[in-house]
């Protein structure tokens, strides 16, 4: 072997520990050590033989995952817009009311037909969520009240374990 190349591929391996080196370079060295027998290496780079031939025999033991042209949400995505298409079909011919643009109010399952009636069962219903809403508001702005009483008394309550501490 020549001093040379000796020389070459051990500033090679200092700058591939140094994370310096391009692929060609790398690939010098295993073909370096591929090429040289073991005892022809000299003993300064003896030792890292081992490794650059360990990554080389490692490649043939790992199996690389092939991808698939199409992949598992293909098929899915294609029956999805069937299904969404289909559902979209059947919305439309169950609540389609052949255009009828009036509307229904339905009373213990009979149709009422006077719409004033309709009109006013409509309101009153309104009214009692509006009553709701309204004691809904009340009852959080109580809430709100506990809450302040409360943020102002937590000081209070550090003062009193304070005190509980020094009479014990």
């Amino acid at each position: 072997m020549k001093r040379e190349d000796y020389k070459e591929i051990e500033m090679l391996i200092e700058k591939y520990f140094n994370a310096e080196t391009s692929l060609e370079e790398e690939s010098r060295i295993k073909d370096y050590y591929r090429a040289t027998p073991h005892a022809e290496i000299p003993e300064a780079i003896r030792s890292y033989s081992e490794m650059f031939g360990f990554f080389e025999s490692e490649k043939s033991y790992i199996d690389v995952p092939v991808m698939r042209s199409h992949s598992f949400y293909t098929p899915m995505l294609r029956w999805g817009t069937v299904a969404a298409a289909a559902l979209l079909l059947v919305g439309f011919f169950l609540f389609n009311t052949g255009g009828d643009n009036s509307f229904r109010l339905i009373i213990d399952g009979e149709s009422v037909k006077n719409s004033q009636m309709a009109v006013d069962v409509a309101n009153n219903r309104l009214d009692k969520v509006n009553s709701l809403m309204q004691q809904l508001n009340k009852a959080n702005s109580t809430l709100n009240s506990v809450a302040k009483v409360e943020r102002a008394l937590s000081p209070m309550e550090k003062v009193n374990s304070a005190l509980t501490q020094n009479k014990q």
